[in-house]
């Protein structure tokens, strides 16, 4: 059995990440599901070093096994280096589970590999590092992880928006009064908010109209009911996206007067509405 856990199992997965990490420098794969290719678009390089750092590691547990087994090393140095590889599989594989809707087959097989090296070479310690895999699969849940999925799917109305912010009422209420349909999407969703950062615009509301290859983006309750009000809002038929600035936002403030809420510390912000006012410079 000893032999299995130090050598045999270690061999296998060593040839196993060095095959995929062969076939993708060949432009393969032995995963071509759509979870392979998100988890790779999560990384921030290019998904064949992290094969490379997959490579590393089969080759230590590989040598660290061998030298356990023949009692030239403490059976601890192996350990410690399947555990630190089962917790690293174990973020990857844990940000892949809530940040994507289908996971890396591929990853899941090193995962697999790296349990069965551990629970066949020490009971023990396999406990530890499964006591320890789960830790860090719980703190995950509880991070604010965007989700690789797309939310403008349909041509329509979005509105970014939060229940507790009046500027946002005030878009809802005319927009329900002039029987226009729209779609909330909450600003306290992670998504919503990198969207939002991602323009540099600071408050909400902010109206996503998409409509096919065309996208008007609006910010601030001002705007966005100017722009219903205006005749000319069916006359732009331009494709391309349009992103209409309502003014110049001062980030020392949490919102800019009667336009929208800032939403940078939306943990503060509560029913009443006074929380969204804005101080007047002086």
């Amino acid at each position: 059995m000893k032999k299995i856990s130090f050598i045999f199992l270690p061999i296998l997965f060593f040839l196993y990440v060095s095959g995929e990490t062969y076939l993708k420098l060949n432009h393969s794969s032995l995963c071509e599901s759509t979870g392979c290719k998100l988890a790779d678009s999560l990384l921030l390089f290019d998904s064949i070093y992290l094969n490379f750092i997959g490579i590393l590691a089969g080759l230590a547990i590989l040598i660290t096994g061998i030298l356990a087994y023949t009692k030239i090393v403490h059976k601890n140095f192996f350990y410690i280096v399947v555990g630190a590889s089962l917790l690293f599989e174990t973020i990857m594989l844990g940000y892949q589970y809530y940040a994507s809707p289908e996971m890396c087959k591929f990853c899941m097989g090193v995962y697999a590999f790296l349990v069965a090296i551990m629970f066949t070479a020490s009971f023990k310690h396999f406990i530890v590092a499964i006591i320890g895999a789960i830790s860090v699969f719980v703190s995950l849940s509880f991070l604010a992880i965007p989700q690789s999925k797309p939310y403008l799917i349909k041509d329509g109305t979005y509105l970014i928006q939060s229940a507790t912010c009046p500027h946002c009422k005030k878009v809802k209420e005319y927009m329900k009064e002039n029987y226009i349909e729209f779609k909330k999407i909450n600003i306290e969703d992670i998504e919503a908010q990198h969207f939002a950062t991602f323009l540099n615009f600071k408050t909400i509301p902010i109206l996503v109209d998409k409509k096919g290859t065309h996208i008007r983006i609006i910010n601030g309750d001002k705007d966005i009911i100017d722009s219903y009000n205006k005749s000319s809002k069916d006359d732009d038929k331009s494709s391309g996206i349009v992103i209409e600035e309502s003014v110049s936002i001062d980030s020392t403030f949490n919102a800019v007067k009667d336009e929208g809420c800032g939403f940078a510390n939306l943990n503060t912000i509560t029913k009443d509405e006074s929380d969204c006012t804005t101080p007047t410079k002086e």
